[in-house]
């Protein structure tokens, strides 16, 4: 098919990675208006309720990061609607290497360097990861064996242990405020 437009290979947050972070946000903040309400604080249950959900919202923008690659490079993209968030574009020629950096945590992040020195993250918490790393080394030549996904992923699972601990706790405090 001439003139056809080159296929643009896209990369989601992983489920992994973004159910145990939505898990944790639910079971902090959301018994916080019903304590309100259970305290007699019927204006601060509403405004807690209104910023528990507008928080949510921007939640789920920031996990609505993608990745998206084509011939020409490699691009961070978050929705229109995510203030204060910018998302980046690097083109394939001007990436010269790939600088690993350790984290606080004891893991490694992995940044793309260009011919003017600048650093963009390579995004390590998405589904298909080693599909974007063999994307990166397609169009680079730069070697990416040695780069491994999520450098914490025990981290995700234990999140996500403690969103199922305390999620019955929350049941009980939301069931006794519309009981009471």
């Amino acid at each position: 098919m001439a003139g056809a437009e080159p296929p643009v290979l896209t990369w989601h947050i992983s489920a992994l990675v973004r159910y145990p972070l939505y898990g944790l946000y639910g079971v902090v903040l959301a018994p916080l208006p019903f304590l309100a309400r259970m305290q007699g604080q019927i204006l601060g249950a509403w405004l807690l309720g209104l910023g528990f959900m507008v928080g949510f919202v921007l939640l789920s923008g920031l996990l609505s990061q993608r990745v998206r690659a084509d011939d020409t490079g490699l691009q961070v993209v978050y929705p229109g609607w995510v203030p204060l968030v910018r998302g980046w574009r690097v083109n394939w020629q001007d990436i010269v290497q790939i600088a690993t950096r350790p984290t606080g945590q004891g893991g490694r992040v992995h940044y793309l360097v260009t011919t003017d020195g600048q650093g963009y993250l390579i995004p390590m918490r998405i589904s298909g990861f080693s599909r974007l790393l063999n994307t990166i080394t397609h169009h680079t030549g730069l070697p990416t064996s040695a780069i491994k996904p999520l450098a914490q992923p025990w981290m995700y699972g234990a999140l996500g242990l403690c969103v199922l601990i305390l999620l019955p706790f929350d049941l009980w405090l939301i069931a006794q405020t519309w009981r009471g």
